[in-house]
């Protein structure tokens, strides 16, 4: 995580945002994915409402988790509930929910934790760095973006029905890239393989 941290925090700071809006960034958006993809609207001068549609709908996937996580925390106070739900991601997610099922409430902020702390140090160590790389491609620092996210897959894959769907999943996304410009294969790909796995897929026994 604070490499891929540091990867952004460089390219946040090339793309003309302050050691502050770096920080302020981390805090209020707290989702690597679409920080990511803000970036580079920010850096093209992308009108702040396009940035945050665009941003809304990369993260369209937290309701998801959030509700998953839902059941782990129905005892605690609901005043609590509106900060707990701004700390969801997907690296903490992916640990709480292959660790136990429903996942373990303290783990999961625990890792929380760990996560955003790791985030913001890397994101500005990255930026403090950032002028000295200026092609971060050139020495594959650009794969720690998907490295972590394939990591975070992998773990979750355990049954034959999760391989179909993710291997659908990609196929579906590569074909949808070849003749849509953009990031909309994302987008599409995720939600109907989202929906075709909640049709057919069973649940998993706790």
């Amino acid at each position: 995580m604070f490499v891929y941290a540091t990867v952004w925090g460089g390219l946040a700071r090339q793309a003309g945002l302050s050691l502050g809006e770096i920080v302020l960034m981390c805090l209020i958006v707290t989702a690597g994915a679409s920080q990511f993809v803000a970036v580079p609207m920010i850096a093209a001068g992308a009108p702040p409402l396009a940035v945050i549609v665009t941003t809304y709908v990369v993260n369209m996937r937290h309701y998801l988790m959030a509700a998953t996580l839902a059941p782990a925390f129905r005892g605690f106070p609901r005043r609590w509930l509106a900060l707990i739900a701004h700390g969801v991601n997907d690296e903490s997610f992916a640990l709480a929910a292959a660790r136990r099922n429903p996942p373990d409430p303290w783990f999961f902020l625990g890792s929380v934790a760990a996560v955003y702390g790791s985030f913001i140090a890397g994101a500005l160590v990255g930026a403090v760095l950032g002028g000295l790389v200026s092609d971060p491609a050139r020495y594959g620092l650009d794969f720690a973006f998907p490295a972590v996210f394939l990591a975070l897959v992998a773990v979750q894959l355990k049954r034959r029905g999760d391989w179909a769907v993710a291997g659908g999943a990609a196929l579906l996304a590569l074909a949808i890239a070849w003749r849509v410009p953009g990031n909309w294969h994302i987008v599409i790909a995720g939600l109907v393989a989202s929906g075709l796995g909640a049709l057919v897929m069973q649940p998993e026994d706790p």
